[in-house]
């Protein structure tokens, strides 16, 4: 039996992917996608080879997979480096939780 990605497949893939690389971008540094590419995309392969898919479904799941990881970690650390000169100069009324008057 051949196992086809269905929508909602490559849906998951992606958000869980953005999320993982935004979770990534907030905690380290640039250094750690490398590492993180490569299990992911082991990971991929293996499932491919273990449900019998095209080279070409393969390629487009890596390809999607490696993407959007880099995406939500660039975005992330775009974000971290915008809001740490506002936590430095004292301006923490976003974070803090809200005072009753």
């Amino acid at each position: 039996m051949v196992f086809s990605w269905s929508k909602s497949d490559v849906t998951t893939l992606a958000i869980c992917s953005a999320m993982i690389g935004s979770i990534l971008g907030i905690r380290f540094r640039s250094a750690v996608l490398l590492p993180f590419i490569f299990i992911g995309s082991v990971s991929l392969v293996a499932f491919a080879l273990a449900q019998d898919q095209a080279l070409l479904q393969s390629v487009a799941m890596i390809g999607v997979f490696v993407s959007l990881l880099q995406l939500g970690y660039f975005c992330t650390a775009l974000l971290r480096h915008a809001v740490t000169p506002a936590l430095a100069a004292g301006e923490r009324s976003l974070l803090e939780s809200p005072k009753l008057r």
